[in-house]
């Protein structure tokens, strides 16, 4: 069977992008299974293209290959590059964008893709995801090939951006907003494991300096038009509004403080 290959790009569904997409792959392997993550990133954003596959990465089936296109460097000196890891293989550009997802491997290995042989030619200026990382992808999903893309690459070549980390003192705990999803709902870089206090009535947040909201099991614990805290599926701690959009409602951004104040036992 085909590995099953997963598309994340910042092309949207109004135009011909994704379905070119689609069309090389299966002009090559007619079998390939193709999973949409999200063609939904905001525009040239990779820290959020960063994230939402570092969000994905661990529900994929093992062995799926992943063509992450957020690229506002397409057709400059910027490489294309391949990594294998434990789970299958990441086919995007050298921009950073697999920042997230490669702090939590270990003993991945990194290839340039620079075989044309595994291009639609001619090749675009312009669309990198259609010319080389979707067909490379789709060779791939028929056979082993990744040796044959090009030579490798050390992990000091990689582009990285740094990954904001939550500080701890004595009885708080200080981080920011890392992404806002579809529903206005924003998320935090605390993670529910620095957290070594009960997460209900213990817990005070300080947002921006000016909002004090308070931890909720669940959605509809809050008051309509409230802003709240969650524990979110992935255990970070999320900001949300019972039927609304934080991110409309109270202006929260990407970057905006987050402090926890905690009551030790």
């Amino acid at each position: 069977m085909a590995r099953p290959i997963a598309l994340l790009t910042d092309f949207g569904l109004k135009d011909h992008y994704v379905g070119s997409l689609k069309g090389v792959i299966l002009s090559i392997n007619p079998r390939a299974v193709i999973l949409d993550v999200t063609h939904d990133i905001r525009p040239q954003n990779i820290r959020e293209g960063a994230f939402v596959l570092q969000a994905v990465y661990s529900v994929l089936p093992k062995g799926t290959i992943v063509v992450v296109v957020v690229d506002p460097g397409v057709g400059s000196a910027r490489q294309a590059i391949c990594v294998k890891t434990r789970r299958g293989f990441l086919l995007a550009p050298n921009n950073g964008i697999l920042s997230m997802v490669l702090a939590e491997e270990k003993g991945f290995e990194v290839r340039a893709i620079v075989n044309d042989r595994y291009f639609r030619k001619p090749v675009s200026s312009t669309f990198h995801g259609r010319d080389i990382f979707s067909p490379s992808a789709a060779w791939l999903s028929k056979k082993n090939i990744f040796r044959s893309f090009g030579p490798i690459l050390p992990p000091s070549k990689l582009h990285q951006f740094s990954i904001p980390m939550a500080i701890r003192n004595s009885n708080s705990l200080r981080g920011e907003i890392i992404y806002i999803d579809h529903f206005g709902n924003a998320m935090t870089n605390i993670s529910k494991d620095k957290l070594k206090h009960s997460a209900h009535g213990q817990t005070h947040i300080l947002i921006k300096g000016k909002y004090k909201v308070r931890v909720k099991p669940f959605f509809s614990a809050g008051k309509s038009g409230e802003l709240f805290a969650v524990w979110n599926s992935a255990d970070r701690l999320e900001l949300a509004v019972r039927e609304g959009s934080a991110e409309r409602l109270f202006g929260l951004q990407v970057s905006d403080s987050v402090t926890v104040k905690f009551s030790l036992r």
